[in-house]
Protein backbone atom coordinates (compact mmCIF):
# COMPACT_ATOMS: atom_id res chain seq x y z
CA UNK A 1 0.00 0.00 0.00
CA UNK A 2 1.73 3.14 -0.96
CA UNK A 3 -1.22 5.94 -1.45
CA UNK A 4 -2.89 7.34 1.83
CA UNK A 5 -6.22 9.53 1.77
CA UNK A 6 -5.24 12.38 4.47
CA UNK A 7 -8.57 14.47 5.51
CA UNK A 8 -7.46 17.86 6.91
CA UNK A 9 -9.82 19.79 9.29
CA UNK A 10 -13.08 18.56 8.79
CA UNK A 11 -14.52 19.36 11.38
CA UNK A 12 -18.05 20.36 12.54
CA UNK A 13 -16.66 23.86 14.22
CA UNK A 14 -14.82 24.47 10.63
CA UNK A 15 -16.83 23.13 7.75
CA UNK A 16 -20.37 22.78 9.59
CA UNK A 17 -20.17 25.97 11.50
CA UNK A 18 -22.49 28.88 11.55
CA UNK A 19 -19.54 31.14 12.75
CA UNK A 20 -17.54 31.16 9.59
CA UNK A 21 -19.12 33.45 7.06
CA UNK A 22 -18.92 31.17 3.61
CA UNK A 23 -19.03 33.75 0.63
CA UNK A 24 -21.02 30.65 -0.49
CA UNK A 25 -22.40 28.38 2.03
CA UNK A 26 -23.00 25.49 -0.55
CA UNK A 27 -19.23 25.25 -1.12
CA UNK A 28 -18.02 23.39 2.27
CA UNK A 29 -21.09 20.86 1.66
CA UNK A 30 -20.16 20.14 -1.75
CA UNK A 31 -16.48 19.77 -0.33
CA UNK A 32 -17.63 17.48 2.26
CA UNK A 33 -19.79 15.67 -0.45
CA UNK A 34 -16.91 14.93 -2.14
CA UNK A 35 -14.63 14.24 0.55
CA UNK A 36 -17.07 11.53 1.52
CA UNK A 37 -16.65 10.02 -2.10
CA UNK A 38 -12.47 9.96 -1.41
CA UNK A 39 -13.48 8.14 1.95
CA UNK A 40 -15.64 5.24 0.30
CA UNK A 41 -13.17 4.81 -2.37
CA UNK A 42 -9.79 4.32 0.01
CA UNK A 43 -11.56 2.51 2.17
CA UNK A 44 -13.07 0.13 -0.58
CA UNK A 45 -9.35 -0.30 -1.82
CA UNK A 46 -7.50 -1.26 1.88
CA UNK A 47 -5.43 2.72 1.62
CA UNK A 48 -4.94 4.01 4.91
CA UNK A 49 -7.15 6.82 6.14
CA UNK A 50 -5.97 9.58 8.51
CA UNK A 51 -7.94 11.83 9.88
CA UNK A 52 -6.75 14.89 11.16
CA UNK A 53 -8.34 17.51 13.63
CA UNK A 54 -7.42 21.18 15.13
CA UNK A 55 -7.37 20.77 18.42
CA UNK A 56 -6.47 23.99 20.55
CA UNK A 57 -5.75 24.71 24.19
CA UNK A 58 -8.67 25.19 26.43
CA UNK A 59 -6.52 28.29 28.01
CA UNK A 60 -5.57 31.23 26.06
CA UNK A 61 -2.05 31.57 25.35
CA UNK A 62 0.68 32.86 23.61
CA UNK A 63 -0.44 32.42 20.10
CA UNK A 64 -3.92 33.30 20.43
CA UNK A 65 -3.60 37.72 20.23
CA UNK A 66 -2.14 36.75 17.06
CA UNK A 67 -4.69 34.16 15.46
CA UNK A 68 -8.00 36.54 16.99
CA UNK A 69 -6.28 39.85 15.66
CA UNK A 70 -6.02 37.73 11.79
CA UNK A 71 -9.36 36.71 12.19
CA UNK A 72 -10.86 39.83 12.69
CA UNK A 73 -9.49 41.26 9.86
CA UNK A 74 -10.13 38.17 7.60
CA UNK A 75 -13.88 38.85 8.23
CA UNK A 76 -14.56 35.06 7.33
CA UNK A 77 -13.10 33.19 10.62
CA UNK A 78 -14.53 32.48 13.80
CA UNK A 79 -13.42 35.37 16.40
CA UNK A 80 -13.26 32.86 19.14
CA UNK A 81 -9.84 30.84 18.72
CA UNK A 82 -11.43 28.88 21.41
CA UNK A 83 -14.07 27.58 19.26
CA UNK A 84 -12.31 23.86 18.57
CA UNK A 85 -10.89 22.84 22.26
CA UNK A 86 -10.52 19.99 23.40
CA UNK A 87 -13.79 18.13 24.44
CA UNK A 88 -16.10 20.85 22.75
CA UNK A 89 -18.45 19.45 20.02
CA UNK A 90 -16.52 21.90 17.42
CA UNK A 91 -13.69 18.95 17.12
CA UNK A 92 -15.79 16.03 16.19
CA UNK A 93 -15.16 14.78 12.57
CA UNK A 94 -17.85 15.95 10.22
CA UNK A 95 -17.39 12.46 8.40
CA UNK A 96 -17.11 9.82 11.08
CA UNK A 97 -13.66 7.71 11.43
CA UNK A 98 -14.43 4.44 11.50
CA UNK A 99 -12.61 2.24 13.48
CA UNK A 100 -8.94 1.44 12.86
CA UNK A 101 -8.67 4.48 11.02
CA UNK A 102 -6.01 6.96 13.11
CA UNK A 103 -6.79 10.05 13.96
CA UNK A 104 -4.04 13.09 14.29
CA UNK A 105 -4.73 16.10 16.50
CA UNK A 106 -3.32 19.12 15.65
CA UNK A 107 -2.84 22.57 17.70
CA UNK A 108 -1.40 24.55 14.26
CA UNK A 109 -1.97 24.72 10.69
CA UNK A 110 0.26 21.69 9.05
CA UNK A 111 -0.92 17.88 9.46
CA UNK A 112 2.69 17.16 9.85
CA UNK A 113 3.81 19.94 12.51
CA UNK A 114 4.14 18.70 15.90
CA UNK A 115 2.27 15.30 15.20
CA UNK A 116 2.84 11.95 14.56
CA UNK A 117 1.51 11.93 10.94
CA UNK A 118 5.02 11.01 9.41
CA UNK A 119 5.75 8.20 11.48
CA UNK A 120 1.77 6.95 11.15
CA UNK A 121 2.80 7.37 7.11
CA UNK A 122 6.26 5.78 7.05
CA UNK A 123 5.03 3.16 9.12
CA UNK A 124 2.41 2.17 6.15
CA UNK A 125 4.97 2.72 3.74
CA UNK A 126 3.08 5.52 2.11
CA UNK A 127 4.76 7.43 -1.17
CA UNK A 128 1.71 9.11 -2.49
CA UNK A 129 -0.47 11.18 0.34
CA UNK A 130 -4.08 12.60 -1.15
CA UNK A 131 -5.29 15.29 0.67
CA UNK A 132 -8.42 16.65 1.37
CA UNK A 133 -10.37 19.46 3.32
CA UNK A 134 -10.09 22.93 4.91
CA UNK A 135 -9.06 25.49 4.55
CA UNK A 136 -7.36 25.23 0.88
CA UNK A 137 -5.52 28.24 1.56
CA UNK A 138 -4.27 27.27 5.23
CA UNK A 139 -4.23 23.86 6.21
CA UNK A 140 -4.34 22.04 3.15
CA UNK A 141 -1.53 24.63 1.27
CA UNK A 142 0.75 24.35 4.37
CA UNK A 143 0.28 20.56 4.92
CA UNK A 144 1.27 19.96 0.81
CA UNK A 145 4.71 21.75 1.70
CA UNK A 146 6.10 20.19 4.33
CA UNK A 147 5.04 16.55 2.80
CA UNK A 148 6.82 17.50 -0.13
CA UNK A 149 9.52 18.25 2.11
CA UNK A 150 9.88 15.51 3.67
CA UNK A 151 10.01 13.54 0.48
CA UNK A 152 6.41 12.79 -0.11
CA UNK A 153 3.99 12.61 -3.54
CA UNK A 154 1.69 14.84 -2.45
CA UNK A 155 -2.00 15.10 -4.25
CA UNK A 156 -4.17 17.74 -3.48
CA UNK A 157 -8.00 16.94 -4.59
CA UNK A 158 -9.60 20.24 -5.91
CA UNK A 159 -13.10 19.87 -5.75
CA UNK A 160 -13.00 18.10 -1.91
CA UNK A 161 -11.06 21.20 -0.64
CA UNK A 162 -12.38 24.12 0.25
CA UNK A 163 -12.17 27.93 1.73
CA UNK A 164 -14.99 30.58 2.73
CA UNK A 165 -13.72 32.54 -0.07
CA UNK A 166 -13.44 31.47 -3.25
CA UNK A 167 -10.55 34.09 -4.47
CA UNK A 168 -8.32 32.37 -1.72
CA UNK A 169 -9.15 28.93 -2.29
CA UNK A 170 -8.46 29.28 -6.28
CA UNK A 171 -5.25 31.65 -5.50
CA UNK A 172 -3.99 28.68 -3.34
CA UNK A 173 -5.29 26.26 -5.95
CA UNK A 174 -3.30 28.09 -9.38
CA UNK A 175 -0.46 29.65 -7.48
CA UNK A 176 1.11 27.80 -3.97
CA UNK A 177 0.00 24.36 -3.95
CA UNK A 178 0.77 23.46 -7.64
CA UNK A 179 4.87 23.99 -6.58
CA UNK A 180 4.18 21.22 -4.33
CA UNK A 181 1.62 18.52 -5.20
CA UNK A 182 -0.20 17.53 -8.00
CA UNK A 183 -3.93 18.73 -8.23
CA UNK A 184 -6.88 16.14 -9.34
CA UNK A 185 -10.44 15.80 -9.40
CA UNK A 186 -12.14 12.95 -7.02
CA UNK A 187 -12.14 10.94 -10.27
CA UNK A 188 -8.57 10.59 -10.99
CA UNK A 189 -7.87 10.36 -6.54
CA UNK A 190 -10.40 7.40 -6.83
CA UNK A 191 -8.12 5.87 -9.64
CA UNK A 192 -5.18 6.29 -7.44
CA UNK A 193 -6.66 3.71 -4.98
CA UNK A 194 -7.78 1.62 -6.88
CA UNK A 195 -4.86 0.65 -8.94
CA UNK A 196 -2.91 0.41 -4.94
CA UNK A 197 -5.79 -1.98 -4.49
CA UNK A 198 -5.11 -3.99 -7.93
CA UNK A 199 -1.30 -3.84 -7.24
CA UNK A 200 -2.02 -5.74 -3.43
Amino acid sequence: MNTALVLLDLQKGIVLSEKIAWEDPQVPRLALKAAETLLHGARAAGSPVIHVGVVRPHRRGAFDEVRTANAHKSGRAPRDVLALAAGSADIEFALAPFAGEEIVHKTGVSAFQGTQLDTLLRHSEVRNVVVAGAFTHMAVESTVRQGFDLGYRMIVVRDACCAPVAAAHNSALNIGIPNFAAIVETAEALELFARGSRAA
